[in-house]
């Protein structure tokens, strides 16, 4: 029997699953604009993220914690821009992923986005394209003021799915991620490759 058959409920991870990861191209344009060598840029891009994607600072705190943390400092402008080279960075769609996604629903399968997003990229995707509407429930970390692997984050998913955690199959790149998932009894797949994990669930 496949692997999707055994589960009512899907959550998708979105970086790294729905959309594929900043191209080297993005972070090394990002690392530019912000002034900041690209051997140092991802660092300190990622250790000042979680309050970002929380929602507790502000883009333009965010990016200006970045640059002091590097020693550089930015202009409102050059802000903006990394503000919106950061969200397009992170809009490259996997159209065979999202098929998946419509074909699980068409199933009649329950099916869940819950990402670590901050708020610029969040209200992106709602203005910019309809991608949300393709899922029965979406949970993103800055509008519930919490994050993977925090439980909170799982169990805002978990009751906007309605489906029990023990049916539910959860699809993310990080380890620490499918970690906290499974301590509320969810189970996790690690996503490395499309192919193989899409042979994997449907075989």
């Amino acid at each position: 029997m496949a692997l999707v058959s055994s589960y009512q409920g899907f959550i998708f991870d979105y970086g790294g699953v729905l959309v594929r990861h900043q191209t080297e191209e993005d972070r090394t344009r990002l690392a530019e604009l912000a002034g900041i060598p690209r051997s140092l840029f991802s660092e300190l891009y990622w250790a000042n993220r979680m309050a970002y994607d929380k929602d507790l600072v502000s883009a333009a705190e965010y990016w200006t914690g970045v640059a002091q943390d590097a020693g550089v400092k930015l202009s409102a402008d050059a802000i903006a821009q990394l503000t919106e080279l950061d969200t397009k960075s992170w809009m490259q769609f996997d159209s065979v992923m999202w098929d998946w996604v419509n074909e699980l629903r068409a199933a009649g399968k329950r099916v869940a986005m819950l990402s670590n997003m901050p708020r610029d990229l969040g209200e992106a995707l709602k203005t910019r394209t309809n991608r949300l509407a393709d899922f029965d429930h979406v949970t993103l970390s800055y509008e519930v003021r919490a994050a993977k692997p925090e439980p909170a984050a799982y169990e805002n998913c978990l009751e906007g799915l309605g489906t029990p955690a023990d049916q539910v199959l959860f699809l993310d790149d990080r380890i620490e991620n499918l970690q906290g998932a499974e301590l509320l009894g969810i189970r996790g797949i690690q996503f490395i490759d499309r192919d193989q994990i899409l042979l994997r669930v449907r075989s």
